[in-house]
């Protein structure tokens, strides 16, 4: 098996095992067990890891909030926003090519509050016009911005920095979906000048199940509602037993990405660059989707067309890719982020995302490589170019 998936999710880096594993047998305090040496070594455990993640995104440890994963944290951002204490008339401003955690929570805020969602639209490579930006926010509402930093499924990078300023001169909030940013580019929270960022352990080679929400301290104060409550763990802002053991590993992975990260976009852009040439020089009829001047180095999605998406991952078998998102491969539709920019049913359908990490080496891209020339040439000249829609397949 050829493992070029590493959007969906990264394997664990074995330092990052190793360092997390003893949290798990050996020391199992509860972190919030403020009576013993069991609880306090892993509430400092707990605390240099926090300082870790700050550190790699250039903010202070107190304005980590620390989550079960980036679903968590974009629904504490944006429903913490909605609601909060009444302020008014409220709107939160997002994009059409958001991840399905941002679409999602703003229909659920609709259908509960009276705050409204509003959709910029994108361009052909995936980014928003900052003109539109400044021009849906209106004055004398309470608007949270959300926008993703590089999106998920084509690796287009937003002008965040540029969006935060045209929110913040508006009297908005800005939130960023960071998940995908983190440990591929840089992410510096005060050079960008947003208010919450989202993040994700498991993107960067981490454990699964644990996440954080950067949340701006100082002036003005951001008051987000609770989403759960018991504990008062976290400043009160997400109660619950934290994830020691899952903590920890987040931590060391933040310690090697924030070492290794310049180095490794440099090699893994060099293979996916390898990759495109390759299957252009070789395949007719192919379109690269996203910005190929701004995105992320890892990242490649490809239209062949005339050919269904999934029905050559199936008749590739050895190489894991994906046709979208991980968290919408239940959705029977296309991908609402290719059809954001403009491409049609068919071509959404005959795309396929490439995600490259740490762990490829270059004899296997050229492996996968061949795999997906030879089986295209044969899906093109059997004419298979549709398969059924089933909603269940994983993608």
């Amino acid at each position: 098996m050829i493992y070029i998936d590493y959007n969906a999710t990264t394997p664990v880096d074995p330092r990052v095992n190793q360092a997390a594993q003893i949290w798990n047998a050996e020391k199992f305090g509860n972190a919030s067990s403020g009576d013993h040496a069991w609880g306090w070594e892993s509430f400092e455990a707990v605390e240099d890891s926090r300082r870790a993640l700050a550190d790699f995104v250039n903010s202070a440890p107190r304005e980590i909030t620390l989550t079960s994963g980036a679903t968590e944290s974009v629904n504490l951002a944006l429903k913490g926003f909605a609601f909060a204490k009444d302020l008014g008339k409220k709107d939160i401003v997002t994009s059409t090519a958001e991840h399905e955690a941002v679409l999602g929570a703003c229909r659920q805020i609709e259908r509960l509050t009276s705050v409204r969602a509003k959709y910029l639209p994108v361009d052909r490579v995936g980014r928003i016009d900052l003109t539109a930006l400044a021009n849906i926010i209106e004055p004398g509402h309470a608007t949270l911005v959300a926008l993703i930093h590089a999106n998920n499924e084509n690796g287009t990078i937003n002008p965040i920095r540029e969006a935060a300023k045209i929110a913040h001169d508006a009297g908005a909030l800005f939130f960023t979906d960071a998940t995908q940013a983190l440990g591929k580019i840089p992410v510096d929270v005060r050079a960008d000048g947003v208010d919450m960022a989202a993040f994700s352990a498991h993107k960067i080679y981490g454990p699964k199940g644990v996440g954080a929400l950067f949340i701006r301290g100082g002036e003005p104060n951001i008051e987000l509602e609770p989403l759960i409550v018991g504990g008062g763990q976290e400043r009160g802002l997400r109660s619950g037993t934290l994830n020691v053991p899952g903590i920890v590993g987040f931590g060391e992975a933040c310690r090697i990405a924030q070492m290794e990260m310049a180095e490794e976009a440099e090699r893994v852009r060099r293979l996916r660059d390898r990759l495109e040439s390759a299957l252009l020089a070789q395949l007719p009829n192919l379109r690269i989707n996203g910005d190929l001047n701004n995105r992320l180095p890892n990242t490649s999605n490809i239209t062949f067309s005339g050919v269904d998406a999934r029905t050559l991952i199936r008749h590739m078998n050895f190489v894991a890719v994906s046709t979208r998102s991980a968290c919408s491969s239940g959705s029977p539709g296309p991908s609402h982020v290719l059809k954001a920019t403009g491409l049609s049913d068919d071509e959404a359908y005959a795309s396929i995302r490439f995600s490259l990490g740490r762990f490829n080496i270059k004899e296997e891209i050229d492996r996968a490589t061949a795999l997906v020339v030879s089986s295209v040439r044969k899906l093109r000249s059997l004419r298979i170019t549709t398969a059924p829609r089933n909603p269940a397949f994983p993608s």
